[in-house]
């Protein structure tokens, strides 16, 4: 589940990547013109790299349980990195509607 999540994820920023170089070519000629990203960009990178790493802990956490190593502090740090991730979606997800009506 978590490899699925992790891959659409980055598929996700590379389409905002890939959208933005196109509106920059439509509107201005200049695929670099919007390539910089504003602060909703910047979240969402932000966003990106807390995911990769909440996958790492999750794969941590499946390789210590298989191995029958001790595993509670890897299984707690991957449950509070996904509550704080889940908040930060929820804010990004608004900044994007905000960013979606100043286009408009």
């Amino acid at each position: 589940m978590g490899d699925r999540i992790a891959i659409i994820s980055i598929g996700i920023v590379a389409l905002a990547f890939a959208s933005n170089m196109a509106r920059g070519v439509i509107d201005h000629g200049d695929a670099t013109r919007f390539l910089v990203p504003g602060f909703h960009g910047i979240t969402g990178i932000m966003g990106l790299s807390l995911m990769l790493y909440l996958w790492k802990l999750g794969r941590d956490t499946t390789a210590k349980k298989a191995s029958g190593e001790p595993f509670s502090g890897t299984k707690e740090r991957h449950g509070r990195i996904s509550d704080l991730l889940g908040v930060l979606i929820i804010i990004h997800s608004f900044l994007g509607f905000l960013y979606m009506l100043s286009i408009l």
